[in-house]
């Protein structure tokens, strides 16, 4: 069964993203901290790791950093409500992000091919 570990301060928003990829047959993993995300992707190892990126206490990008230091073949993909979302993405990619998402996301169907496109790119 893939696994996703979600990772977002936004309650609302990991639920949605376990109740949709849930019903489509993912494990899908929660953690509404940035440190309780990293504990998580270091135990669990989840194939694909949504990270947003501005989060209270731990941000995004070091959560991103720790999790490919840990993992280097991780899969992460950035979701992000960032201005100047250009240069930001561009930094994110370079950090080793597989891809970006905007929030909020317009489509949990290309979310699900991008994170299928990511596993299948192990």
């Amino acid at each position: 069964m893939p696994r996703i570990l979600a990772i977002d301060d936004e309650v609302e928003f990991t639920g949605l993203i376990q109740s949709y990829f849930g019903a489509r047959g993912y494990e899908v993993l929660v953690a509404n901290q940035g440190d309780e995300g990293l504990r998580l992707a270091k135990k669990e190892k989840p194939d694909v790791c949504l990270i947003d990126l501005k989060m209270p206490g731990i941000h995004g990008d070091d959560v991103l950093r720790e999790i490919l230091l840990a993992q280097p073949k991780a899969k992460c993909i950035m979701i992000t409500a960032s201005e100047g979302e250009g240069k930001t993405r561009e930094r994110l990619m370079e950090m080793g992000a597989y891809t970006c998402f905007d929030k909020p996301l317009t489509s949990l169907k290309d979310l699900e091919a991008k994170i299928k496109e990511a596993m299948n790119k192990k």
